[in-house]
Parts: C-alpha cells; structure tokens; sequence
C-alpha cells in the first residue's frame, strides 16, 4: 500500500513537469541596492502563458530592464508594456526603466510615478481619459512619437522629455490641463511654427533646440516661473528681447547659437542679454577670442557660433558625406559584380 502511495506521488510529479518547467524565472541583478531590480533581457507577449516571473524582495520601489539592443535587434523581447506585464510579472513598481529594447506601445499604468522608457520605438501612448495617473516624470526621448493627444490626461506631470521623436506641431489641447509640468523638453523635432500660448504657464526650462522655428513670439504670454531657454540650431534670424524677458522675467539661462542671425542682429541680441544679466553661453573652457570652436559657415560673438546661413554647415557637410558614402558604395558593388561576373566565366 505504501509502495502504491509513492508510485501515485512519483506519477504526479511527472504531471506536474510539463506545466512549471516552461515558466522563465528572471533575477534581479547580483549587488544591486535593495530598493533597485536590474533585470537583463526578460521577455514578455501579450497573452503569453505562462507568464514570466521575478524574484524580486518587497523593498523593491524602482524596476530597470536592459536590454543588448544591437545583440537582439532582430527580435523584439519586450514590444508591449501593458498592465499584464506592469502588474502580474514585475508587481507594480512605481519607478519603472525600459531602455533599448525596440518598445512600440506603452499602455500607461495608472500608479506608475517614474517612467523612463527611453531609445525605443514607441509609437503609441495609449491613455484612458476616465482614469488619473500618477506618472510624475517621463521621458520619452528618442522614440517615434507623432502624435501627443493621448499625453493630455497625464495632469500630474512634472517633467516630460520628448526629444528626438516626429512631433510636427502642437495641438492646443496637449498641455491645456497640465499645470504642474515644470520642465518640458522638445528638442531635435520637426516643429516648424509653435504658439507659446498651448504651454502651461508653470513651466520653468523648455527645450526648442534644433527644430525649424524660423520666428517664436513672445507677446501675450507670461512664464513667471521660466528660468531656462534652449533655441539653439533653429532657423531664428532675429528675437525680441524686451518682449521675451517680459514674458519671462526670471530668465536665467537663453541658449540661441547656430541660428542664422545677421551679426548685427547677434551683436544687439548679446548686448540686451548682458544688461539683465542672462547667460547665452555655457562656459566650456576654451579661449573667448577663439573661433575653432565655430563651423566653417559660422561666425563667433562673445563665445556664441552665429550660422551665415540658414541650412547652415552641419547640414551642407552631412549632406557631402552622405554623396561620398553613396559614390563609394556604388563603386564597391560594381567592382565586385564585375569579379562575380568575371569569375562565373571561368
């Protein structure tokens, strides 16, 4: 009877096999703080079943999955971020970092506080404007994002960072409710035109670098609260001044170089700065009556690289470079038809 007992047991242990052996375990990583979970390529789909797992303890407030993006470009372990994966598999943290893992869809968790989830592909934010979030700070830099409607309901942000995404304009109901946003940052866009009117007026640093702004207008709008300004590498041949420190009568720091502005226009812009007292350079070491720092195209006020033209240098090397890497590919390719061609004949 025993023996029965034990041959019944040993049965149900094989059963049993099937259905944990395919269950992935991930571990945070060795050495790591105790508040902290580095996890290294855990993959996630979903509906998948089983469902991943994570060893994790309970002082755990803040999850960071890294991934070899150049090692795993050819598949995507992690594409979703959704509820399934924010909750059940890594146990709602409320600071969460997903970089380099080719992410085109980030389902915002309602508790999530911390979200960085930079260098991917993201491509949609999806939100639901029943719900309230608590994400504090996100940064979705370096992604695909076009459009920023979705974005609107997240009323407790403090910091947004969008650069390096497609965003073409501004739609007046992306900030309309967002009072608290403090720094925002929208550099390396395609923004042609932008009305500073949409921007919350709580914004203390706005990042408008290289975008195609030929003109920004600061009439009927106040930033009390505005500290920092970044224009550089626009399309910007003049500024109001008065105007712009009227609407920004804390400004602190106003990075304009790389615009093609006449020198005159330069000379008055840097002149008006140093009456209030606003920095326009970051000071970087180099000998202030030197011009090795400026491009070929490019002329030197008070430490500031002005553009004599409005493609401006970066733009006309890039575009020799890409002609010269083209004219060497072409050759390549033809010489080795001509070898393959040359070789079947023999």
């Amino acid at each position: 009877m025993a023996a029965s007992a034990s041959d019944s047991y040993l049965l149900f242990c094989v059963l049993l096999i099937p259905l944990t052996s395919g269950v992935h375990v991930y571990d945070c990583e060795p050495g790591t703080e105790p508040t902290l979970c580095i996890v290294h390529n855990l993959a996630y789909t979903p509906g998948q079943d089983p469902l991943p797992q994570l060893n994790r303890s309970d002082t755990v407030n803040r999850i960071q999955l890294n991934y070899e993006r150049y090692y795993y470009r050819r598949k995507a372990l992690v594409s979703v971020y959704d509820a399934v994966l924010h909750k059940t598999v890594l146990g709602s943290p409320p600071n969460t970092v997903v970089i380099n893992c080719d992410l085109h869809t980030l389902v915002m968790p309602r508790d999530l506080e911390v979200g960085d989830f930079l260098n991917n592909v993201i491509k949609v934010v999806e939100t639901d404007p029943a719900q309230t979030y608590n994400i504090r700070y996100l940064d979705l830099s370096h992604n695909i994002l076009r459009d920023l409607k979705n974005l609107s309901v997240l009323v407790n942000l403090q910091t947004l960072k969008l650069e390096r995404n497609e965003i073409v304009e501004i739609k007046p109901e992306t900030f309309a409710k967002m009072n608290n946003l403090s720094i925002l940052t929208l550099g390396v866009n395609h923004i042609v035109m932008i009305d500073l009117k949409v921007l919350p007026k709580s914004l203390a640093s706005l990042s408008l670098k290289r975008n195609s702004l030929s003109e920004i207008n600061f009439a009927s709008v106040s930033f009390t609260n505005m500290r920092e300004m970044y224009l550089e590498s626009n399309r910007l041949t003049e500024l109001d001044v008065a105007a712009m420190l009227r609407a920004c009568p804390v400004l602190q720091l106003l990075l304009i170089e790389h615009n093609p502005m006449p020198r005159d226009e330069a000379q008055r812009i840097i002149m008006e700065l140093d009456g209030h007292n606003v920095t326009y350079y970051i000071n970087i070491g180099k000998a202030n009556d030197s011009d090795s720092s400026c491009d070929s195209n490019e002329y030197q006020n008070d430490r500031v690289c002005f553009s004599t033209s409005v493609l401006g240098s970066r733009t006309f090397l890039k575009a020799i470079v890409l002609i010269i890497v083209s004219i060497v590919l072409c050759g390549v390719f033809g010489l080795s038809a001509r070898w393959i061609w040359y070789q079947m004949r023999y």
